[in-house]
């Protein structure tokens, strides 16, 4: 196992938080713990799950959070947030440069939906995989609310100079759900290339059904100005996007202008079918050249397009159904391009 970076100046900031209280500045999430990654062409920095962990919400999977994704001097996943939320459980408002602690991550960060909410009735159990067992409050669920986390399992974490390997085992007698998770993220040697690879296993004695998604935060152009999304198929909308900001014609959707502060876009996205190579994506910025190809090596069960000024989300779903003691793989790809100049 490498040497991870330690939390050393966390303290030292808090002073720099006073004007919002209870929030630090995004650059902070440097100083949690972290392994460097690098092929020599792409580079990258992988946040270990742990007591001094960098993300703390209940939304998205901590195994494999992934930021600082650099390409020929490109971020292609920075901040996109000014300050965050350190307390999962703050539930102050806060202005728009402001990420709370459910969402204050980027990068090609991974959410599952929950399993068995809906049955758990008022304070029973339910399953968030990548999270762990958590305690149901509310008639609907919400992915920003601060649900108690009952059962967070066991975890383990190592890492190489390319690459780094996560695994979780949740095994919870009360509910019936258990599972065995192993993900890996790799550089491919040789090549500008990312890959996430998974192993789910249901160990419990409930089936396990659920889809999970990439939220894929891109930071390839400020207000995404110039971007263009490429996919194998005829895309359609099925809630409109703003004419002024998006046009889509055939298999692209363009960036026509860029997104203003406080304004987004957000719709689901048809036309896929249902064989694994409809999960093939490019997303460019056309006046640098920069981009990234997002593909993986399943069906695509459902897409939901977001962006707001400071990052874009093209976000192709999985769908997943295990029996017990089933198991699903999967491996997502990222290939890095640009300029030759």
């Amino acid at each position: 196992m490498r040497r991870i970076a330690l939390a050393v100046a966390i303290a030292c900031v808090g002073a720099q938080a006073n004007a919002q209280p209870g929030t630090l500045p995004a650059t902070t999430l440097e100083h949690y713990p972290h392994a460097g990654i690098s092929n020599g062409l792409l580079s990258a920095t992988v946040y270990p799950p742990g007591d001094k962990e960098m993300y703390r919400g209940m939304r998205f999977d901590h195994a494999g959070v992934v930021l600082h994704i650099t390409y020929k001097g490109l971020d292609t996943s920075n901040y996109w947030f000014d300050r965050y939320v350190v307390d999962p459980g703050d539930p102050g408002k806060y202005p728009l440069n402001v990420q709370t602690a459910c969402c204050a991550v980027s990068g090609p960060v991974e959410e599952f939906e929950p399993v068995g909410f809906d049955a758990a009735g008022e304070g029973g159990r339910f399953l968030k995989i990548g999270v762990g067992i958590l305690k149901r409050h509310g008639d609907i669920y919400g992915q920003g609310t601060p649900y108690t986390i009952l059962n967070p399992g066991t975890r383990s974490f190592k890492s190489t100079k390319t690459g780094a390997h996560f695994t979780q085992d949740v095994t919870d007698a009360a509910s019936g759900y258990g599972y065995h998770y192993e993900k890996s993220v790799q550089l491919t040697p040789g090549k500008p290339q990312l890959t996430l690879g998974h192993v789910l296993t249901n160990t419990g004695k409930t089936p396990i059904v659920t889809v999970v998604y990439n939220h894929n935060f891109l930071t390839l152009s400020p207000g995404n100005e110039h971007i263009v999304i490429t996919a194998p198929f005829n895309l359609a909308a099925a809630q409109a996007l703003q004419p002024d900001i998006l046009k889509i014609e055939g298999k692209t959707v363009r960036y026509l202008a860029p997104v203003k502060p406080g304004d987004h876009t957000i719709s689901l996205m048809t036309g896929f079918g249902d064989h694994a190579s409809d999960y093939d994506f490019r997303v460019t910025n056309s006046a640098t050249g920069y981009g990234v190809r997002i593909r993986a090596d399943q069906p695509v069960a459902r897409i939901n397009f977001w962006s707001v000024n400071t990052i874009l989300g093209w976000e192709p779903y999985i769908a997943i159904a295990l029996k017990p003691g089933e198991t699903k793989r999967w491996t997502n790809t990222y290939d890095y391009y640009g300029p030759d100049k």
